[in-house]
């Protein structure tokens, strides 16, 4: 204890073995725990905390502390059972609620984070603590209640408590409101407190693009690989990164460090590369390979290599590397610099030639392609969704040949409609338009109009030139602060309110939808 309080952390640890040598009492072991876990040892400190549970399994603030050592190495599931287990016995135990809230907001289980809070209101000191405040912004947020989120942040920041976390919630639920500016002013507060917190500087950076300054965004968004982004693709390679100099004599590799979507749109950049590189290489996912070999001969497209095969096969085969997302900030540094086209991606002649003798491509009426959700639903996503039975009134409209571009199996969402409604949404089973993009992009050039949420039907329909709806949240990542996405001059985007159902917009597609049709009579 003495060495402890002198901060002498290795002479108390080295203290508490000696005396577990001699003698192992519970309070040794949690005292063990606690040293290692402030010494920044958590591996240890974890196991430490076990062997401490297991000898005292009825100390709750053993417990308690188990369950924020397990939070803090990311091991949400198990700080969840250990918290509430801990919490039969001190079911209004501070501590123990807030931590456990948090790591239900971590899990996407905001929904529930909220309900305790609220539940265990009684608990706290509401109208002074700042961090009870600050959790339910967090469950607020993550409920997709960005108003509701506002008030608690600002109640947070009120009570001086949170300090970057509370202008980062702020920040994240201005955004998602679509006030930009203000977004960027308590996202700018959250960096000055903490200058190094990368999901600060991300967010950030996606504010400024929605706002317009591409400078800033792209250069901040550059964040979101050390920010762990899901599912953003992360590689390392011996050969330096390419930062937007000369390509002359040198060979570049590009890699794909994002979902399909985002291949499609950095597809719009590929042609430049070709001219300013000597050797071009693209890697990119294997079902997109075909496709865009064959839209650019120039360049060599292959599928993901292992990173070391450089090492493997004697030396690396390109001088330079990029990753797709990086691209812009070099390539697009300005709304100046993106160029007007009517497509810069073609889909296979003959592939369209075949599906265009099928009923009812063949046919005269118009063919409306439709995508209304993704397979990726999880947390706020799911809200910017809408279901096939929302699109009832939109298929019902006489005189238009309605056409699943959906890649994932909708079989069931339609024969329900069908027998409900007694609509048709045309589909085929041997066309795979989740792996198969050759047949995915064919498709969708027979469309006189894609309608589609925020997916890569959505982008592909873009990259052909076809005429597209795309609705989405008013933070579009594809806007940078333009009415319709500089990417794709032939999609116009319909921005959903960010305080109502995404079913809401349904009225004004019909609408829509309806002028649509009459002036192609």
């Amino acid at each position: 204890d003495c060495l402890e309080q002198q901060d002498d952390l290795p002479g108390a640890l080295a203290a508490i073995e000696t005396a577990l040598r001699q003698v192992v009492v519970p309070q040794l072991l949690h005292k063990r725990a606690i040293i290692l876990r402030r010494l920044g040892q958590a591996g240890a400190a974890l196991a430490a905390y076990d062997a401490a549970v297991r000898a005292d399994p009825d100390n709750a603030e053993l417990l308690i502390e188990f369950g924020q050592a397990l939070h803090m190495m990311e091991k949400y599931d198990e700080a969840i059972r250990v918290l509430e287990f801990a919490r039969q016995s001190a079911p209004d135990h501070r501590d123990a609620i807030l931590c456990l809230a948090d790591a239900l907001n971590l899990m996407d289980r905001a929904g529930d984070a909220k309900q305790l809070l609220i539940d265990t209101a009684s608990a706290f000191e509401i109208k002074t603590d700042g961090l009870y405040s600050l959790s339910l912004a967090n469950s607020h947020w993550g409920c997709g209640e960005h108003a509701s989120a506002v008030v608690h942040a600002d109640a947070a920041i009120a009570l001086h408590h949170g300090g970057a976390d509370s202008f980062l919630v702020r920040g994240k639920s201005l955004f998602s409101l679509g006030r930009f500016p203000d977004a960027i002013a308590a996202l700018e507060q959250a960096r000055a407190l903490d200058p190094n917190r990368h999901e600060t500087l991300m967010t950030l950076g996606f504010a400024y693009l929605a706002n317009g300054d591409l400078t800033n965004g792209w250069r901040l968004s550059e964040h979101r690989a050390a920010a762990n982004t899901k599912g953003l693709i992360t590689r390392r390679f011996e050969r330096p990164p390419w930062q937007g100099d000369s390509l002359q004599g040198r060979r570049l590799m590009i890699w794909d460090d994002q979902g399909i979507g985002d291949v499609l749109r950095s597809a719009s950049m590929f042609a430049e590369l070709c001219e300013r590189a000597d050797d071009l290489i693209i890697e990119c996912h294997p079902k997109i390979v075909a496709l865009l070999a064959r839209n650019f001969p120039e360049a060599r497209v292959r599928p993901r290599q292992h990173e070391a095969r450089g090492t493997l096969f004697g030396a690396d085969d390109f001088d330079v590397q990029c990753a797709f997302g990086t691209l812009p900030m070099y390539l697009r540094p300005t709304i100046g610099s993106f160029p007007d086209h009517t497509g810069y991606l073609t889909a296979d002649p003959v592939c369209v030639a075949k599906l265009r003798q099928r009923a009812p491509l063949n046919g005269q009426r118009p063919k409306v392609g439709l995508s209304w959700t993704s397979r990726n639903r999880s947390g706020l996503r799911a809200q910017s969704y809408l279901s096939l039975s929302d699109l009832t009134p939109l298929l019902t409209i006489p005189d238009i040949d309605f056409v699943l571009l959906d890649y994932t199996d909708r079989s069931a969402e339609i024969a329900a409609l069908r027998e409900a409604h007694d609509v048709v949404l045309h589909r085929w089973d041997d066309l795979d338009l989740f792996d198969d993009l050759e047949s995915a992009a064919a498709l969708t050039a027979c469309m006189d109009l894609v309608i589609s949420a925020n997916t890569s039907v959505a982008d592909m329909a873009g990259a052909l030139g076809v005429a597209t709806w795309r609705f989405g949240p008013v933070t579009g990542t594809v806007l940078l602060g333009q009415d319709n996405p500089p990417w794709h001059p032939a999609t116009r985007y319909l921005r959903l309110d960010p305080q109502q159902p995404a079913h809401t917009l349904v009225p004004t597609l019909v609408t829509e939808l309806r002028t649509w049709l009459d002036a192609r009579r």
